[in-house]
């Protein structure tokens, strides 16, 4: 079952929430960025709502958090604003000094979707013409939502009238002790993953990829999200925590799991790359209060940020009028 209940309205636009009912489990929609806006676990102690998300339209759109968010047309950051394709170059919106992110300046994640429920699935779609945010071709994205044995299951497709580039990913910023309960520095978490890459000073992938063993970087068994996130590392010190992407080898992508709340999430995926993200700049206004950096992580499957300008890396190219499909599913136990 999902149901429909308005949300809110900013400048002129209504924003509507939908509803996924499954057994234990319940999810939040936004129609507005089609972003997963709450996440309700039915456990022995009570409900607990592990996913970050603010009370108003306006949050949403200053707060620049992604929060929940579908992102695209590509997901993370574009060096330079730029890449080629077919041999012509395209620029793109700059939205972080000279470079892109998470789509540009009217990304995905600032956009209104048009709703169908089809039976038990929840699904969103948006048109993209030619141009937007400097991107090439007529592109057309769907988010299909659907809570499948307990978990979050998002089934992301696009097909474009021309050869043209996109990378999807999801930006829910998760606290397994609940919303609003504290950092995130005591959940342990494994990455599928033996090397991460390496970003230069703004914050740009630079095609080098490093070894994690040794490193602040080692998630490769269970490991305190707080253990190392201070180390006096590079790359830390540069995002002020953990912001960084990891090779993936495997489609289980990562196991976090909360000994306060016993909530475990784990992650699985076809895309390449995982962003784990600590929540370094987070702010804004929460459903309870004010968030602060660290009360939330996300977990954010996707291609290598930059891979559009590193040849090293898989090109995530979609081909004149063929279907891709991609999919992340968030699989909760407790």
């Amino acid at each position: 079952m999902i149901t429909k209940r308005f949300f809110d309205s900013y400048n002129g636009v209504n924003a509507y929430l939908y509803t996924l009912y499954g057994e234990n489990i319940e999810v939040d929609v936004l129609d507005f960025g089609a972003a997963v806006y709450a996440v309700r676990l039915h456990t022995k102690s009570g409900v607990k709502d592990v996913a970050l998300h603010f009370p108003t339209m306006e949050g949403y759109v200053k707060s620049g958090a992604y929060c929940g968010a579908t992102v695209g047309r590509i997901a993370n950051r574009i060096g330079g604003a730029s890449f080629s394709l077919d041999g012509k170059k395209y620029s793109l919106s700059a939205n972080e000094g000279n470079n892109q992110l998470h789509g540009g300046k009217v990304g995905f994640s600032y956009r209104l979707w048009e709703t169908e429920i089809v039976g038990d699935v929840l699904k969103m779609t948006l048109k993209s013409e030619d141009g937007d945010q400097g991107y090439p071709h007529d592109l057309t994205m769907t988010v299909e939502y659907e809570l499948v044995h307990g978990a979050l299951e998002i089934r992301y497709s696009a097909i474009s009238d021309g050869n043209t580039v996109w990378a999807p990913t999801n930006h829910t910023y998760f606290n397994l002790d609940g919303e609003h309960s504290g950092d995130i520095l005591s959940t342990k978490l494994k990455i599928n993953a033996e090397r991460y890459t390496i970003l230069d000073a703004e914050h740009i992938s630079t095609g080098e990829v490093a070894p994690v063993k040794g490193t602040p970087f080692d998630f490769t068994s269970f490991k305190e999200i707080g253990k190392d996130i201070d180390a006096n590392d590079e790359q830390l010190l540069l995002s002020k925590g953990y912001d960084c992407n990891f090779m993936l080898q495997g489609e289980l992508a990562a196991i976090a799991t909360s000994s306060k709340s016993g909530i475990t999430l784990s992650v699985y995926t076809d895309l390449p790359g995982l962003q784990f993200y600590s929540g370094n700049y987070l702010e804004g206004m929460g459903k309870t209060g004010e968030y602060h950096p660290r009360e939330g992580f996300c977990l954010e499957p996707q291609y290598i940020p930059n891979a559009v300008n590193l040849p090293q890396f898989a090109f995530p190219l979609l081909k004149a009028n063929e279907k891709k499909t991609h999919y992340i599913r968030y699989q909760f136990t407790w």
